[in-house]
């Protein structure tokens, strides 16, 4: 190799690694093509020069052997990095220092952090290495473990005493890094619980250092002191606040006469700090002082050479132009003024990204995965056209017909409130809003929360003006409007600022009455009132909603447009602007069993059937498409309608999502691909097996259709042949293959449909909250959020089963927490306070719902997950533990379906069946199938296989870690960082690391066993693998938990009739409703409670 690098020099083949970065990606592949070329034709060239040269040739043959040697310290961070684990302790064992500090003077630690090698960071630490080693910017092996999401090393440095309250440069401790949802977040939170640790505190800890410098600097000025004076290294103050991003310590600095360009004994400007540690604002705020970015430091670098962030360099390198051509002509007009040309690139960095930077490769792997990446982008389009396309996406409605807006609003009446009411009856409210439905009224108050009666028909009361209506510039609403989901959206927007606290909104109602809808039109009035572009955002408001109800909704029988996920839409303002900054979705709980299996009378997703009735003859042909009925995943209950003939307006609708993929940052090549993953979902439902022995091990019949499948997921079709019928599994050491049987295949055949539509799902909503971020820079301008919960409404159906268990019993949660919000803490209130309530408000115990579901160990949840563990689960063992369960349960809330409310035998028994007495109604469900379905983790001999795809998209999916909701973790590799961290934080792949992969699990195991274990971690080994009932529970104490830390808002969705049809009012199905939600008792409360609160600062104010 060292004799090649001297060949390619002499041929002068050389080429700056930076400048090979800035070619378009066409002409940087060609001149690659290139160079290889010309490295081969050297290398013969070289070869032949030596075959002439035969008495040369006879020497080295006839030579004495050469061994070459190589430092031990950079053998064993190679053995690390590729997980040759003999290697490391050889080496160990041959002299070399466990100590060995690595070029960013880290200790090994920090390298088995990166890589997440946990048997050599064992190996390390019982050699007495430092856990909390710091390296030179302050990151502890914790840092790099949790910026990478490496769970076992995080477990491993907590076993051996790691201190997690360590700070880096930027005063960040290793939980800043971590992810929130990862296995890494949980692990630190939970550690964090039991050491009594508050994260307010680590909050106030962290801005302590920076405010602490604040007063001493104001101190200092007011004593006359200069803000010059250095220290014995030459640091000044601007030098300490720069480094460390301390805005408010600089301008303080900055307004006192600091010199910009003082430099330390090393000629370090405070200029070259900042670019150094990322502080992106810093540099703009001393660049916007004339800072001098030409500056060399004691190594001959300007700041630009330092900067930790490409953003950083771009900024600095135009500030170099600007300066050199200041000095020229000191007259001429700054561009580094408020109109400066690249002021669009100045925004900040989240905190992550200040230190970590991209999975840096060799720039052969690296110019590999770039030709490989063609074939989803176009590289003679370049960046240009593709921004041309997306600004012109930006201005297209999504709707191809737009309607002349209309305003009709009714006058506001005297039951707009429903708690003004002299009569409070459950027949007189009934009657009040059915009289308010007839005249197409279809909000009404109660207090501050909205009912809402779903019209099932457009009503002309959401246009651009209504919304204009209902703006108060003084946050006192207009009493002469009607009630309005607007006017909830206006007051949540001055209570945000009001409160300076997180705002949301939760919509609650059956599956069908409307709430996403209402979700849109909060959204649209909030878009509308604070967004600084206002179009531009609700265009992209309108594009997500597209993607979303293709890729999350299906028809029911209680809702053509049913949400089979949780959304939860966050609006983030900007304090000091008033402004609408950035939007982010988080999703839940997505029904991927409905991809393999839908219940009867059910669709599957839209974008299926968007697909065969959208695409073209020739699209459909290159992608093996034909009909409905010719594929497994659509044909067990395809509904009648959609037999028959295709929809027409489906080929407009797939346009429109194309459009709105396109929009979100998708070229026509990845949207291509897209639909290539969907129809291999598709193909691979239709696989079927066989057995060609008498063992009944399982083999793929069709090979054909086999190799369709496997060319469009570009993955071997041996190997996924192979790794559907086989398992492989590692034993003290042991590789052990076990067959399948044809059963247990086609199991994990819909287990690898579900989870590819899964993590699609989740890798297109990653995208989404991309194209939703810095819609404005706020600097360091605090931030407040406005959210919308949005959760898959109450469903009952002929033949409830574990979806619809699932389904229900959230709602059943959120019924609770919405209980507990508006009646519990209100007479608790109302206590403390000594006013006396008319009527005390009982809800009924519905706790007993709760805990049959939720309890540990003994509920149907912790059951379900200790039947899911083996391989292939009977069922009939769960049916009996919930049956005895039930048998000495003491409650008549959840009864066996063998008996009725009162204990009494049922006429029939109805086999494995269950009944709960939910809040809505009684439900009887289903437990045939739970345990397939609750199971949510593919074999590791799948997930290797798809991890070795070719589709660049296939192989983010499967190599992107997943959240403890079961989401894939965003990435970070779409932004373009660089610095001090590269060496530390880049990953070469090996065939190694693919093998540590499979074997980290035992040996984490065994660590814990040698190790001895604590309640704290026996708590985290009894996660076991990933499973539906898992992801619930973490999923809403997720929810839970983001409702908990805002002031609620609550809109009740009421459904008109069960037959989805306008202006019909069916009394009885709607005082249910109301009787259920238990409207007179908010109504009551609401009357004898308090109905102003203010805080007595506020009181004394006003």
């Amino acid at each position: 190799c060292f004799q090649l690098c001297n060949i390619f020099r002499t041929h002068e083949m050389e080429i700056e690694q930076c400048l090979l970065e800035s070619l378009p990606l066409g002409q940087r592949q060609r001149l690659v093509k290139r160079m290889r070329c010309d490295q081969i034709k050297a290398y013969y060239e070289r070869e032949k020069a030596f075959q002439k040269r035969e008495g040369y040739v006879k020497k080295l043959k006839h030579g004495k052997n050469h061994r070459v040697c190589f430092n031990l310290a950079d053998m064993i961070q190679d053995a690390i990095i590729r997980h040759d684990d003999k290697e490391v302790l050889r080496l160990l064992k041959d002299g070399a220092d466990p100590h060995t500090l690595v070029s960013s003077g880290g200790s090994l630690l920090h390298l088995c952090a990166r890589y997440d090698n946990a048997f050599a960071a064992e190996i390390l630490i019982d050699r007495g290495v430092n856990v909390n080693h710091q390296d030179e910017d302050f990151w502890t092996s914790m840092h790099v473990a949790c910026a990478c999401d490496n769970p076992d090393i995080i477990l491993l440095l907590l076993l051996a005493g790691a201190n997690v309250l360590l700070q880096d440069v930027n005063g960040n401790i290793a939980l800043d890094y971590a992810i929130e949802g990862t296995e890494s977040s949980s692990i630190l939170l939970m550690y964090l619980e039991e050491n009594g640790i508050e994260l307010n505190s680590l909050r106030q800890m962290k801005i302590q250092r920076s405010v602490t410098m604040l007063t001493d600097v104001r101190q200092l000025i007011s004593s006359g002191g200069s803000v010059n004076q250095k220290n014995d290294e030459g640091v000044t103050l601007l030098h300490v606040a720069c480094a460390n991003g301390y805005k408010n310590v600089a301008s303080l600095i900055l307004d006192h006469g600091a010199d910009l360009n003082v430099v330390d004994n090393q000629y370090w400007t405070p200029l070259h700090l900042a670019a150094k540690y990322g502080q992106t604002h810093l540099v703009k705020l001393l660049l916007m002082h004339w800072a001098n970015p030409n500056l060399l430091n004691c190594n001959n670098e300007k700041p630009s050479d330092v900067a930790a962030s490409e953003f950083i360099e771009e900024m600095l390198l135009k500030a170099e132009i600007v300066w050199e051509e200041k000095m020229k002509d000191p007259l001429a007009v700054s561009t580094l003024s408020q109109e400066e040309p690249y002021e669009e690139i100045i925004h900040d960095l989240p905190t992550v990204t200040n230190k970590l930077n991209p999975l840096a490769l060799p720039i052969a792997k690296q110019d590999s995965l770039l030709e490989k990446d063609t074939m989803f982008k176009d590289a003679a389009k370049g960046l240009c056209k593709q921004q041309s396309q997306d600004s012109a996406s930006e201005n297209v409605p999504v709707n191809t017909t737009t309607k002349l807006e209309q305003i009709k609003l009714m006058p506001p009446a005297p039951n707009d409130d429903l708690a003004s009411l002299s009569e409070l009856t459950d027949s007189s409210l009934l009657y009040e809003i059915q009289k308010r439905f007839n005249n197409n009224q279809i909000y009404t108050y109660i207090g501050d929360i909205l009912l809402l009666v779903n019209p099932f028909k457009e009503l002309p009361i959401y246009s651009t003006m209504v919304t204009q209506l209902y703006l108060s510039n003084s946050g006192k609403l207009c009493s002469s409007l009607p009630p309005h989901i607007f006017s909830c959206a206006e007051r949540a927007y001055h209570m945000l600022f009001q409160e300076q606290r997180p705002q949301c909104f939760i919509l609650s109602g059956e599956s069908g009455s409307g709430k996403t809808e209402a979700c849109k039109h909060i959204v649209k009035h909030l878009t509308c009132r604070a967004s600084s572009s206002r179009n531009t955002f609700d265009t992209k408001i309108k594009h997500v909603n597209c993607i979303l109800e293709a890729f999350g909704h299906a028809k029911t029988p209680l809702n053509d447009f049913s949400s089979c996920f949780i959304k939860y839409f966050e609006l983030q303002f900007c304090e000091k602007k008033k402004t609408l900054i950035a939007a982010r979705i988080y999703t839940y709980m997505l029904e991927k069993s409905r991809v393999i299996m839908q219940p009867l009378n059910q669709s599957n997703f839209h974008v299926f059937y968007l697909m065969m009735d959208g695409l073209s003859a020739e699209e459909k042909y290159t992608l093996y498409l034909s009909n409905l009925s010719s594929h497994r995943y659509l044909s067990q209950t395809v509904l009648e309608e959609m037999m028959l003939t295709a929809n027409p307006q489906n080929r407009e609708k797939l346009a429109v999502l194309k459009q709105a993929l396109g929009a979100v940052g998708f070229n026509s090549l990845e949207v291509e691909n897209l639909f290539v993953i969907l129809s291999a979902i598709l193909h691979l439902g239709d696989i079927r097996f066989t057995a060609l022995t008498d063992a009944e091990t399982a083999f793929v019949s069709d090979l054909q259709l086999l190799e369709q499948v496997a060319g469009m997921l570009q993955v071997s079709p041996d190997e996924l042949a192979s790794a559907l019928t086989t398992d492989v599994q590692y034993f003290k050491g042991d590789m052990i293959v076990r067959r399948h049987t044809i059963e247990i295949a086609e199991f994990y055949r819909d287990l690898l449909a579900k989870s590819l539509y899964g993590r699609l799902f989740s890798f297109l909503v990653n995208a989404i909250n991309c194209y939703l971020q810095n819609q404005d820079d706020t600097g360091s301008d605090q931030v407040f959020e406005i959210g919308v919960l949005d959760i898959f409404g109450f469903k009952e159906f002929q033949k409830n089963t574990f979806e619809q268990l699932c389904v229900n019993m959230t709602n059943e949660k959120i019924h609770q927490y919405i209980n507990e919000v508006l009646f519990l803490q209100e007479q608790a209130e109302c206590v403390q306070e000594g006013v006396s309530m008319e009527t005390v408000y009982s809800a009924g115990n519905h706790t007993a719902a709760l805990d049959f579901f939720f309890q540990k160990p003994s509920g149907f949840l912790s059951m379900l997950d200790e039947e899911s563990q083996s391989i292939w689960s009977v069922e009939q063992s769960l049916s009996k533990r919930v049956q005895s369960y039930l048998d000495t349960s003491e409650t008549n809330t959840v009864y066996s379906s063998t008996k009725d409310g009162n204990g009494n035998l049922a006429p029939k028994d109805q086999g494995s069946t269950f009944t709960v007495m939910h809040y809505a109604g009684r439900v009887t469900y289903e437990i045939a199938g739970a345990i397939e379905k609750n199971k949510d983790s593919l074999s590791q001999n799948l997930i290797f296989v798809m991890k070795t795809s070719e589709s660049v998209i296939i192989n983010q999916l499967f190599q992107s870690k997943l959240t403890q909701t079961g989401s894939l973790v965003p990435p970070y590799h779409s932004l373009k960082i660089k610095g001090c961290k590269a060496a530390l934080l880049s990953k070469k792949p090996s065939v190694a690391c693919a093998s540590g992969e499979a074997k980290k699990y035992l040996e984490l195991s065994k660590l814990l066993k040698k190790k001895g274990t604590s309640s704290f971690l026996q708590r985290l080994e009894r996660g076991g693998p990933t499973t539906v009932a898992i992801q619930l529970r973490k999923s809403l104490t997720d929810i839970i938990g983001k409702l908990q830390n805002c002031t609620s808002h609550f809109v009740h969705c009421i459904k008109p009739n069960n037959s989805k049809l306008p202006d019909t009012f069916d009394n009885f199905y709607v005082s249910a409703q109301l009787q259920y939600i238990y409207v007179l008792e908010m109504v009551k409360i609401i009357r004898h409670g308090y109905p102003v609160r203010l805080s007595f600062t506020d009181f004394l104010s006003r």
